[in-house]
């Protein structure tokens, strides 16, 4: 089991490079020391294995410690400040968005990042494309030991193209507005904006915009 985070790749002005929106990449495992010599390697060996149990502790301490961290050290300067909402798909255990912890940690060094829950029974805002890719893994490369797994889930994290990314940024967005577009329903069909097309044409937006009516008749005050 890993814990990823992930963001909407963007221009980073401060470092003059482009934020590749891959925040980091953690395995849920501890580390011990092989007792007994196989072929494979000596005793002795400090080996890898999973936590036995990925409970509320053990994530929170993952999430706070090296989630957060990674966001400060990577995150575009120029957001320093700005709300930076970390969204937490609903399987258990989560972090509540009050959690005194999570609020301390969030408003470190001047940064306000805070957790939020993915909506209840939305799962198309909830932005797993990328972890969905990885599980084909399991059929495609064999690995006979936890150490193996890692190496190859961290290539993989490693050579996400940023365009992916960027799209499934987008297609939120997208989905949004079909949300409100049905006063919070569930029953609307995805859509499609013929991206890569839109790309290669030099004409993707960078924002979807929403009908200002259907802000207005979902409760919302349009901008």
């Amino acid at each position: 089991m890993f814990l990823a985070a992930v963001a909407r790749p963007r221009w980073d002005p401060h470092r003059k490079t482009e934020f590749d929106g891959e925040i980091d990449l953690w395995p849920f495992t501890e580390d011990y020391v092989a007792q007994r010599s196989s072929k494979n390697r000596p005793a002795g060996t400090m080996l890898k294995r999973n936590i036995k149990a990925v409970n509320a502790e053990v994530y929170k301490r993952f999430l706070l410690e090296f989630g957060f961290a990674a966001i400060r050290a990577k995150w575009p300067r120029g957001d320093r400040g700005k709300i930076i909402y970390v969204q937490q798909d609903n399987a258990t255990p989560h972090i509540q968005p009050n959690d005194p912890d999570g609020l301390r940690e969030g408003s470190r060094d001047g940064w306000d990042i805070r957790l939020i829950f993915q909506p209840p029974n939305s799962p198309d805002l909830n932005c797993l494309d990328y972890f969905s890719a990885i599980q084909t893994l399991q059929y495609k490369t064999y690995v006979s030991t936890t150490e193996l797994l890692i190496e190859v889930v961290e290539a993989s994290f490693r050579n996400l193209d940023r365009r992916k990314l960027d799209n499934i940024f987008l297609t939120l967005q997208q989905v949004m507005g079909c949300i409100l577009a049905c006063k919070g329903g569930i029953v609307y069909k995805l859509p499609h904006l013929g991206k890569a097309k839109l790309r290669r044409q030099g004409k993707l937006p960078r924002y979807v915009v929403c009908n200002a009516d259907v802000v207005k008749e979902a409760g919302g005050q349009p901008l």
